[in-house]
C-alpha cells in the first residue's frame, strides 16, 4: 500500500486513532487523488488498476494513491473513514451498498459530472443500475452473470427448471454416495447473496410495493421449503460452511457434480477438465427465468477532497482501453457498447451466462446492505438447517429488519 502525507491537523489524528485507523493523505497541490480499492492486496483487478493509474498520471501529471480494504471489511471502513473525516477521493464498491450511503450522506450524486458525450458509449440499463431514486450515485466498471456449471460425464442432460434440478441431483447422489449433487453457497457480508437468483425465479423480493421489508412473503418460503430438501437429503454441503469460493475446488477435486458461478470460474476449471470435464447452462428456471445480476461501481463521497480530478479518473478509466481489460479480467459482461459483439460473448461457454441477462434483476438496494445480508443470511441457513421452519426463520428476520 503506498504511504501518504500526513495532515498535521489534531481532530484528524485524535479521530483516527480512536477509530485504529490510518490518516490518509490529500496533496495540497490539489493534484493527488486517493482510491478506496477492495481486494487490491489480494490481486483483484491489481493489473487493471495500475495500467489506468500509469496512464492516468502521465496524461494528467496527477498522483494517484491506492488504498486496499478486504471485501468483508469494505462497508465498515467506508463508514470509519467518513466518520473520522478521511474519506479518500474514489471508492470502489458493490452497487448494493449505493443506497445505504446515499441515505446516510457518505456520496454524492454524480449527475453534475455526466454529459451526454460520457454517457453514449455506454450500455443504458448497465449505468442505471447505480441510480437511486432518480439520482446517478455510482458509476459501473464491473458487471457480472451466473450459470450452472455441471460434470458433462456424470449428468447427460443439464436441468432446465427447479423440479430437473432437484431429480438430477438425486440421481447424481445415488449414482455416486461419496459425491455431493449441488452447492448453496451462503457467504459473508461483503458480497452478494448467491443464492437470490432463487428467490426472484420464484416471484420473490425483499421489498413489498410501499418499500418497505416484507421478505416473509409466501413466494420467499416456499423458495426455502424448496431449497431445504436438498440438504434434507444430504445433496448439498451443509450451508453453515459453504463459502462460495469453495465449489469450484470440490468440483475440480471430484466432490461435487453442480454448482452456480459465474465466467470467472473457467481458467480453474480447464485447468481440470481432463479428470472433471464440465459444461455450462442458464440456471434452472423456477416459476419464471431470473438471475441475480451483481456490479461493482465508482463512486466519489462527499468529504472527498478534489472531487473534479476523481471525476476525471472515472472519465479517464471509462475509455476502452482501460474498461475493456477491467470486463475481461473475469469475463465480465458489457459496460461499454463496444464490448457487446465481442467475441468470447458468442461461445458456448459464455451464451448461458449472457442469454439469461435479459432476466437479470440486482441486488436490493438496502438501507444497510450488511444489516439486511446478515439477518436473511441467518434466516437462509436456520431454514436450510431446519433449526426453524422457512416461515419461522423469514418471520424472524422480517420482525429484526423492521425493528432496526
Amino acid at each position: 500500500m503506498k504511504k501518504f502525507l500526513l495532515k498535521a491537523t489534531a481532530f484528524v489524528l485524535s479521530a483516527s486513532s480512536l477509530l485504529g485507523l490510518s490518516p490518509l493523505v490529500h496533496a495540497e497541490d490539489n493534484n493527488e487523488i486517493s482510491i478506496l480499492a477492495p481486494g487490491y492486496d489480494g490481486g483483484y483487478l491489481k493489473e487493471e488498476l495500475d495500467k489506468g493509474v500509469a496512464g492516468f498520471e502521465e496524461a494528467t501529471g496527477a498522483k494517484v494513491n491506492i488504498i486496499n480494504v478486504d471485501w468483508d471489511d469494505l462497508n465498515s471502513k467506508i463508514v470509519q473513514l467518513a466518520s473520522a473525516n478521511q474519506a479518500p477521493d474514489i471508492m470502489m464498491i458493490g452497487t448494493r451498498s449505493l443506497k445505504q450511503f446515499a441515505e446516510e450522506g457518505i456520496i454524492q450524486p454524480l449527475d453534475d459530472y455526466i454529459t451526454p458525450e460520457f454517457t453514449e458509449p455506454r450500455v443504458e440499463s448497465v449505468l442505471h443500475a447505480a441510480n437511486i431514486d432518480g439520482k446517478q450515485y455510482g458509476i459501473p466498471f464491473a458487471f457480472s452473470s451466473r450459470g450452472l456449471f455441471y460434470r458433462s460425464d456424470l449428468v447427460e442432460k443439464a436441468p432446465t427448471n427447479w423440479d430437473e434440478l432437484l431429480e438430477t441431483a438425486r440421481q447424481i447422489k445415488k449414482d455416486n454416495p461419496d459425491m455431493y449433487a449441488f452447492y448453496l453457497p451462503v457467504d459473508g457480508p461483503g458480497t452478494s447473496i448467491e443464492l437470490m437468483s432463487f428467490f426472484y425465479q420464484n416471484e420473490g423480493y425483499i421489498f413489498n410495493d410501499k418499500g418497505e421489508y416484507e421478505v416473509n412473503n409466501a413466494a420467499n418460503v416456499e423458495t426455502l421449503e424448496y431449497l431445504a430438501q436438498f440438504v434434507q437429503e444430504d445433496l448439498v454441503p451443509s450451508p453453515l460452511d459453504s463459502p462460495r469460493n469453495e465449489a469450484a475446488k470440490m468440483f475440480i477435486n471430484g466432490d461435487l457434480a453442480m454448482f452456480m458461478s459465474g465466467p470467472w470460474e473457467k481458467e480453474e476449471l480447464d485447468k481440470a477438465s481432463d479428470k472433471a470435464p464440465y459444461l455450462t447452462a442458464k440456471l434452472p428456471k423456477g416459476k419464471v427465468e431470473a438471475v441475480n445480476i451483481a456490479t461493482d461501481s465508482y463512486v466519489i463521497p462527499k468529504g472527498a477532497k478534489n472531487p473534479d480530478l476523481a471525476w476525471k479518473f472515472i472519465d479517464f478509466m471509462g475509455q476502452e482501453e482501460y474498461q475493456r481489460p477491467i470486463s475481461e479480467a473475469f469475463d465480465w459482461f458489457p459496460i461499454l457498447k463496444a464490448e457487446q459483439s465481442d467475441e468470447r460473448f458468442q461461445t458456448d461457454f459464455m451464451k448461458p451466462f449472457s442469454e439469461i441477462i435479459e432476466f437479470g434483476q440486482p441486488d436490493p438496494h438496502t438501507s444497510n446492505w450488511d444489516t439486511f445480508h446478515r439477518h436473511f443470511n441467518l434466516a437462509i441457513q436456520e431454514a436450510l438447517t431446519g433449526e426453524k421452519t422457512a416461515q419461522e426463520a423469514l418471520d424472524d428476520a422480517q420482525k429484526a429488519l423492521t425493528q432496526e
